[in-house]
């Protein structure tokens, strides 16, 4: 058995949670059956999944979670039993880096939730401010305890809350099948409702109801929130998220009897099937549209895998 070597990985970097299709070059692969495979793929410590043999000096394989930093890439070949040789080993040091994306650049989620502030400021009230929830208040009207509000009337947006979307996902495989002797790598977004509740805070009746009915037209007039798909690049268009009142959070008045003149209303809304990693979200990620392929693989005629029946596509 010819020993293996490692030359390099494309790509050489990716996400510190896993799941990126990576293709080893180097030499000494055994080609073997699409199942059982002919090697195992070790990358910073943790076993790499779905490891396909597509030619003697070519594999591919998911890279598992890893620790951000640079990564040793361990190729161990297996006999007909599936059983590690031990002589025949290639480790690669430092050949895969893990990236852990930084939480001070503007991803697509904070863009989302500045193009809604900046809509509810323009159309309804200049006074909206953005917070989250961090006390419990069993009591009736603890919405007044969310925020400290500089003044009135008010809006405060809690959230997001991120569900995820069965109906707008998109379902697709990362590999397919894409003609004669190729696969097609496809960037599969996970797509998510984002939740809001929005209260709205004034010490006067008038000034309350008046906007209660102003954010409850803001929601029926304007049925899509519009986000630039990359920010630096307008020639890349725009894409559209719907954007309703949950169905169980309708607007509704909330304050009760109290000590002093505040008054409130909330509800609860929801801009539905927002993908997460399918615009440009973090720097030198370029915009990948639903469905987009990222990646072409081409297995030459002498070079296929599998039995004729197969034609020479690797199906995963």
């Amino acid at each position: 058995m010819p020993l293996p070597s490692i030359i390099i990985l494309t790509p050489s970097s990716g996400p510190t949670a896993g799941g990126l299709l990576v293709e080893v070059r180097g030499d000494g692969f055994p080609v073997g059956p699409v199942l059982p495979p002919a090697a195992n793929v070790v990358i910073g410590g943790r076993a790499a999944r779905d490891v396909r043999v597509l030619a003697p000096d070519r594999l591919t394989c998911l890279v598992p979670a890893g620790d951000p930093g640079p990564a040793d890439v361990a190729v161990q070949l297996l006999d007909a039993g599936g059983r590690p040789v031990e002589s025949a080993q290639a480790i690669a040091p430092g050949a895969f880096t893990f990236i852990r994306q930084s939480l001070a650049v503007e991803a697509d989620l904070t863009r989302v939730v500045r193009a809604l502030l900046q809509e509810l400021k323009r159309q309804v009230l200049e006074n909206v401010v953005l917070t989250v929830h961090t006390d419990f208040d069993a009591d009736t009207g603890a919405e007044l305890h969310l925020a400290s509000i500089a003044r009135l009337p008010a809006l405060v947006l809690v959230g997001p809350e991120l569900a995820e979307s069965r109906f707008y996902a998109t379902n697709q495989r990362q590999e397919v099948p894409d003609g004669p002797g190729q696969f097609a790598v496809r960037r599969a977004p996970y797509t998510v409702d984002l939740g809001f509740t929005i209260v709205g805070v004034a010490d006067h009746t008038t000034e309350l109801l008046n906007l209660l009915a102003a954010t409850q037209l803001f929601f029926h007039r304007n049925r899509y929130l519009e986000l630039a798909r990359d920010p630096h690049d307008a020639e890349v268009g725009s894409v559209r998220y719907e954007m309703d009142v949950a169905r169980d959070g309708g607007f509704r008045i909330t304050s009760q009897p109290n000590e002093s003149n505040v008054r409130s209303f909330s509800g609860r809304v929801l801009v539905r099937g927002f993908d997460l990693e399918s615009l440009a979200g973090v720097p030198s990620d370029g915009v990948v549209e639903i469905g987009a392929v990222v990646e072409r693989v081409d297995l030459q005629p002498t070079e296929q895998v599998g039995s004729p029946a197969l034609d020479g596509i690797v199906h995963r």
